[in-house]
């Protein structure tokens, strides 16, 4: 049983944004967390929310388990990722 993915409008820009290596490794690790995002996926802390790494880049994720979605948030650098 796979999650769906939901692209917030935020990430699909900050995807764009990014090289076209990044974004297709970024892609990549998105489409092999279908299966069970809470294998890989680690809280934030103080958050509802889950990152996932791509070597300095994270993805901010909420995972919906009643309704097998995952929301890709925001997409970043580490550094700023966080940042509100």
């Amino acid at each position: 049983m796979s999650y769906s993915l939901y692209w917030t409008e935020r990430a699909s820009k900050d995807l764009e944004k990014l090289p076209r290596l990044i974004s297709q490794r970024i892609i990549n690790k998105i489409e092999s967390i279908i299966e069970d995002p809470h294998r890989t996926a680690e809280p934030c802390e103080g958050y509802s929310l889950f990152h996932q790494r791509i070597g300095t880049y994270r993805i901010i994720l909420k995972i919906d388990d009643s309704d097998l979605l995952i929301s890709i948030v925001k997409i970043g650098l580490r550094k700023t990722v966080y940042d509100r």
